[in-house]
């Protein structure tokens, strides 16, 4: 028996690393339908991974940084959902959800190994990418993948696609610049053309301003300041193509007093914001408990308080009496949209785990971070470390994104759990590296 198992080994390798590349096509070409599928590819990780113990006869399970703020970030989170104002709501969040992304993480550190298998899994990753913006572009012009008069490819919104495309458009960036040959940069200048496109026809503000940061962040990084001139000049070229629509939506990013006073986007998003300072307010060290239920039903209930008071206020300073005024009646106020998150990643996660799990979180990508950047520093010129600046700015763009969003969710949590395991499969190979180097 042990024969047979240690025959299996080496091919348990390659499953793993091809069980991945297709968790990632069932997530990016069916993100909302997939769970079943996505969850028989992790359960096929896992057995890989149970026979190399087998085989070893021992416990492998890689140590890395992020073992123990992912540890106590679980345990803030069941304390919260424990102490939920929905404890059930909040259990299968945790369960199905946090858990998840976690998993994929670990499987990801400890059945991928080498450095080959990272960059066929990256290769491929941006084929995808590149096909689920092709089939949005098909799909917005043809009119069968379009929301709103925006593209949405096969993520149904708008803002999902276009962090889907945030999150790997750097990594093509700082590939283009590393590889020398033709048709590598040829192929990559076509892919950043199609997803450059398709980000433009998101017309996601927040996606647009991310990208124009990390852009000029990658330039100042590799020390080569043309690329910021560059994109400058495109970004020129785009204003004089494009439609007026876009510019006009484009301008609204410099015209911060009339899109603060904007009732249609921004006059919700800072009445959430409202809102869920005072729900911090209420329940500052657990939290309300996590699940975008539990945060819809208490939204529901803070968001009418909060807007009931200021539409008082208002008909009180104008002196716009009505009948119902004069009786000593409350004006009743509007309703509110029904809102899963804050709209912001750092009052997302204070709402839902409390201060306490606030800062768990802020140490975890603290540390991811930290562990990025420390090791792109001490690699040598070559793939991995262009690599690793570009999974760098990713992850800039995602969290420049949760200023207006939030990314702690299916499917969005996921890719970038999926990219995290990725960087820290390369960051425990650059220690290899540096070792070899120094010896």
């Amino acid at each position: 028996m042990s024969q047979k198992i240690k025959r299996i080994i080496p091919y348990t390798y390659r499953i793993s690393e091809y069980t991945f590349i297709i968790y990632f096509f069932a997530l990016s070409f069916y993100p909302f339908d997939s769970d079943v599928f996505r969850l028989m590819c992790l359960l096929v990780v896992a057995s890989c991974w149970i026979l190399r113990m087998v085989s070893e006869k021992k416990l492998l399970f890689v140590k890395t940084s992020l073992n123990i703020p992912i540890c106590v970030f679980l345990i803030c989170s069941l304390l919260a959902s424990l102490y939920s104002v929905s404890r059930k709501d909040s259990l299968h969040t945790l369960w199905d959800d946090y858990l998840m992304y976690f998993v994929l993480f670990f499987f990801m550190v400890n059945t991928i190994q080498g450095a080959e298998q990272v960059r066929r899994i990256i290769k491929t990753m941006l084929i995808v990418c590149g096909l689920v913006c092709a089939y949005g572009l098909y799909g917005y012009y043809s009119g069968i993948a379009i929301y709103a008069g925006r593209l949405v490819a096969t993520f149904e919104y708008h803002s999902r696609i276009a962090k889907y495309i945030s999150l790997l458009l750097p990594v093509a960036v700082c590939l283009f610049f590393y590889y020398k040959d033709f048709w590598n940069r040829f192929y990559l200048s076509l892919f950043m053309c199609v997803c450059g496109f398709s980000l433009i026809l998101t017309m996601n503000r927040t996606s647009w301003v991310a990208i124009f940061v990390v852009i000029f962040f990658i330039s100042f990084a590799v020390r080569k300041r043309y690329i910021a001139y560059i994109f400058a000049g495109l970004c020129v070229v785009l204003v004089c193509v494009l439609p007026s629509r876009y510019i006009s939506h484009a301008k609204t990013v410099m015209q911060v007093k009339d899109y603060f006073k904007s009732e249609k986007i921004i006059g919700e998003r800072l009445l959430c914001w409202k809102a869920s300072l005072e729900m911090i307010k209420d329940r500052p060290i657990l939290g309300i408990g996590i699940g975008s239920r539990v945060f819809r039903n208490a939204y529901q209930k803070y968001g009418l308080e909060i807007k009931g008071g200021e539409t008082q206020q208002k008909k009180e300073v104008n002196q716009v009496k009505q009948k119902k005024d004069k009786t000593g009646k409350k004006a009743k106020p509007k309703k509110v949209d029904k809102l899963s998150h804050s709209h912001n990643i750092l009052l997302s996660i204070c709402v839902s785990t409390g201060i306490i799990g606030l800062l768990v979180f802020l140490w975890l990508f603290a540390t991811v971070f930290y562990k990025a950047i420390t090791t792109w520093l001490l690699l040598p010129e070559g793939y991995e470390r262009a690599l690793l600046l570009g999974i760098t700015a990713s992850l800039i763009t995602i969290f420049l994104h949760g200023m207006t969003d939030s990314f702690w969710k299916k499917p969005d949590a996921l890719f970038l759990w999926y990219v995290i395991g990725l960087l820290f499969v390369i960051v425990r190979n650059g220690k290899s590296t540096v070792t070899k180097i120094s010896l």
